[in-house]
């Protein structure tokens, strides 16, 4: 079963208007890290149009039309023991970037997981992060890290939701998704206020 986060970036692509495939690996040793399993998602855009430009690296929903296919790692940071997401300095993330998480990058994009979906053509690799520092030169440094490592865009978690959130009708029924129900269930009740939301 996904996780709920995976869930979440599941539905956010669908609802753009993506195929999704989960990605599953077997796990011979039980006490392997949740953080390092791999890729979680296999993303294929069914409103692609060649002839355009590429992805800008921070991916926004703006920037979707001009993704073909993706593998999307969404455990990366989210299961991290630093809590990452805690982090509001800039140079703290780049550091961290740096010196932890480039080195998981090859774990969580390992060379079979095109073999496993099928597909010879590489798509894009994309890492979904709890945060992103504000400033541009903390910025610059994570992206160059990022593409040294094989990361062609990054997709903010908070971006993602708020967008999801922004676009759930109260007055409409997700039957088919629970995380769209309590999301609207959570609106109808002005428990969220769509882009007046805050997440700290």
């Amino acid at each position: 079963m996904l996780k709920l986060d995976e869930t979440i970036v599941q539905e956010y692509f669908e609802y753009n208007g993506f195929l999704v495939k989960a990605l599953r690996k077997a796990c011979p040793q039980a006490k392997r890290s949740l953080a390092d399993e791999g890729a979680s998602l296999y993303v294929k855009n069914s409103n692609f149009v060649s002839g355009g430009r590429d992805p800008a690296f921070t991916i926004f929903s703006s920037e979707l039309r001009y993704m073909d296919s993706a593998i999307i790692c969404v455990r990366g940071w989210h299961e991290d023991k630093a809590a990452l997401a805690t982090m509001t300095d800039g140079a703290e993330v780049a550091k961290y970037v740096e010196t932890k998480i480039s080195k998981k990058i090859s774990k969580w994009f390992p060379q079979d997981v095109l073999e496993s979906i099928g597909i010879k053509e590489a798509p894009m690799k994309i890492l979904v992060a709890p945060v992103f520092p504000m400033h541009e030169q903390y910025r610059r440094e994570i992206e160059r890290v990022l593409r040294e490592h094989g990361i062609d865009a990054i997709l903010s978690f908070k971006s993602l939701l708020v967008d999801l959130i922004e676009h759930v009708n109260t007055k409409e029924v997700y039957p088919k998704s629970e995380s769209l129900q309590l999301i609207r269930m959570l609106k109808t009740f002005d428990l969220v206020k769509s882009s007046q939301m805050n997440f700290g």
